[in-house]
């Protein structure tokens, strides 16, 4: 809550507010609780990610809602807002994630009931397109809500490569960095290269929002040269550190195809990792590396689009660059 708005305790709207907050945090908890029951993940290890992921985005508050049966929390559905830029300008869109329901409830409508509710509310705010990525078992039941499956995320696995990085710096995200003086010349001009399509807005307040994560462990490096930023996090597979691209961004309004051979070189270097694994694609930046087949994906994502509106024709949507950062993994 806004601390200038809780002046006086004994103020009603003070003490409207004040309720409003704990019942927030405690939503927070019930929600973190069935996340965890459900989808265990180290995020949900207690409520700070959902308030950071709700509650902080410079964008707005998430649209999010639950379902209660008998005092039980039983399902859940959250939207995040986004930026998203084609060649005629920016437009509000969401990511849809969270999306849970207690085992037992799957077959009484509470998730469609959801998406309806919170569809409509976004609707209503000017929203136009919402983003999702999903696995294979979850992907009729969406279509069925008439999603759109762009199809499976690529993923790559890129040897250490060859090539020596030079004029390269990287940064260990931490409070610190994000404030600095280096962070803002960094996530300066990302938002910048033309776009054919649509494509992720990275404005500075968006990024470091996003590098804030507390994502459970996964800690996040931003590498720099003079054309080029790029975010990796490490991940063992066994007792070997695997380097994960996250996202890779021009700076300064530049455009390619350019090789990511240097950058990919620095993020190994940097983690001291024998590869890399990439997942998506990037309009301007070239990836070369080894296809994963599906089979050997811990998990393969689909990624999904629903437009709210017919301004964007959902048949025909398309994206420029889609990597992991423009999702909820790590």
């Amino acid at each position: 809550l806004p601390r200038h708005l809780v002046t006086d305790p004994d103020e009603p709207l003070a003490a409207s507010l004040a309720a409003l907050a704990a019942e927030c945090r405690a939503d927070r908890e019930l929600d973190t609780a069935l996340l965890d029951a459900e989808l265990p993940d180290d995020r949900f290890r207690d409520p700070t990610y959902l308030h950071w992921l709700y509650d902080r985005n410079p964008y707005g508050p998430a649209y999010q809602d639950h379902v209660d049966d008998e005092g039980v929390r039983v399902a859940h559905y959250g939207l995040v807002p986004q930026r998203y830029r084609s060649p005629a300008g920016t437009s509000p869109f969401v990511f849809s994630l969270n999306a849970v329901t207690r085992s037992g409830g799957q077959r009484k409508g509470y998730f469609s009931g959801l998406c309806r509710l919170l569809w409509d509310r976004a609707r209503d705010d000017g929203v136009q397109v919402i983003i999702g990525v999903t696995n294979s078992k979850s992907l009729k039941p969406v279509v069925r809500l008439g999603w759109r499956c762009i199809g499976p995320l690529p993923v790559q696995v890129v040897p250490r490569p060859l090539a020596r990085p030079r004029g390269w710096q990287s940064h260990v995200v931490d409070a610190g960095f994000l404030g600095s003086a280096s962070f803002a010349e960094l996530a300066s001009g990302l938002d910048a290269s033309p776009v054919e399509s649509w494509t992720n807005c990275w404005s500075p307040e968006y990024l470091r929002w996003r590098l804030a994560s507390p994502n459970g462990g996964h800690p996040y490096v931003v590498h720099a040269d003079d054309r080029l930023v790029a975010i990796s996090t490490v991940h063992p597979v066994g007792p070997v550190p695997v380097a994960v691209v996250l996202k890779l961004l021009p700076r300064h309004g530049s455009f390619g195809p350019m090789p990511a051979d240097e950058a990919i070189a620095e993020i190994c270097r940097f983690h001291r990792a024998p590869a890399a694994v990439y997942a998506g694609w990037n309009r301007h930046v070239s990836v070369r590396g080894l296809p994963l087949p599906e089979r050997l994906k811990p998990v393969p994502l689909n990624l999904m689009v629903h437009s709210l509106t017919p301004a964007v024709p959902q048949a025909t949507f398309t994206l420029d660059t889609y990597e992991f950062l423009d999702a909820d993994a790590y």
